[in-house]
């Protein structure tokens, strides 16, 4: 018997990367550049909640000339 191949659909695609998911097998696949991250549903969401939250706090955290500040993180 052989598997079905996946259907990948675009759930995302900009000039930065892209996001598709195979919804037969639950899988995402971020591309980004030179990097590709395949993950099942439970932890795209989880990556993309945590890269939504620091994108929130680097925009609060942004100084008025537009630069981020850095900070040593331990």
């Amino acid at each position: 018997m052989t598997p079905k191949p996946c259907t990948h659909e675009y759930l995302a695609n900009t000039k930065s990367g892209k996001v598709l998911i195979c919804r037969d097998c639950g899988v995402v696949h971020l591309h980004l550049q030179n990097m590709s991250l395949r993950l099942d549903v439970e932890q795209f969401a989880a990556f993309a909640a945590l890269m939504t939250e620091a994108s929130k706090r680097m925009r609060d955290e942004t100084p008025a000339h537009g630069r981020p500040t850095l900070r040593l993180v331990h």
